[in-house]
């Protein structure tokens, strides 16, 4: 079997080395938290804000749809068969009042699809942060270790004069 040689040349590319990796490990956990906080945000919105507000303003919409329905009757019941046309703005006003309730109604049902989606989403998000998570806490930390094991043996080494060469 051949002999197993390092070209070491510095101990401390080592040790910088591992610095580097403790900083990208520090950074990446802080990214992770802030990521998971701004991964809520929309969450929250759609589940909290969207699903509350369009629902109340379909129940709004269909008051107006009621409250016009009634004014053209009334205006109906004021006017002659044939004068019908005295009744245009309350028309109007009731086909609004419907466009509007057809739009709350859309958007309360796009509200339940997008909350399905949000979840769907959310836990493959938290599924891959969880993946990222065990990596730094398991392979990283013993990529850390191994360093620590390398730069520990180099440094006994040198200690009982097999110096390395340095280029630093």
């Amino acid at each position: 079997m051949p002999a197993q040689t390092a070209n070491v040349t510095s101990l401390d590319a080592l040790r910088n080395l591992r610095a580097a990796l403790v900083r990208f490990a520090a950074d990446v956990e802080a990214a992770l938290v802030a990521l998971e906080l701004e991964a809520r945000r929309p969450v929250e919105w759609v589940e909290g804000d969207r699903s509350r507000y369009w629902p109340q303003q379909a129940r709004k919409a269909s008051e107006l749809v009621s409250e016009a329905r009634l004014a053209l009757e009334r205006c109906e019941l004021r006017i002659s068969g044939e004068d019908a046309r005295y009744c245009y703005d309350e028309r109007k006003a009731l086909e609004k009042a419907k466009r509007r309730l057809r739009l709350t109604e859309e958007k309360t049902q796009a509200t339940r699809r997008w909350r399905a989606q949000m979840h769907k989403e959310s836990e493959e998000f938290h599924v891959q942060i969880a993946k990222l998570k065990r990596y730094l806490e398991s392979d990283l930390v013993r990529a850390i270790a191994t360093i620590d094991r390398m730069t520990a043996a180099l440094d006994r080494y040198v200690e009982h004069g097999g110096e390395p060469k340095s280029t630093t």
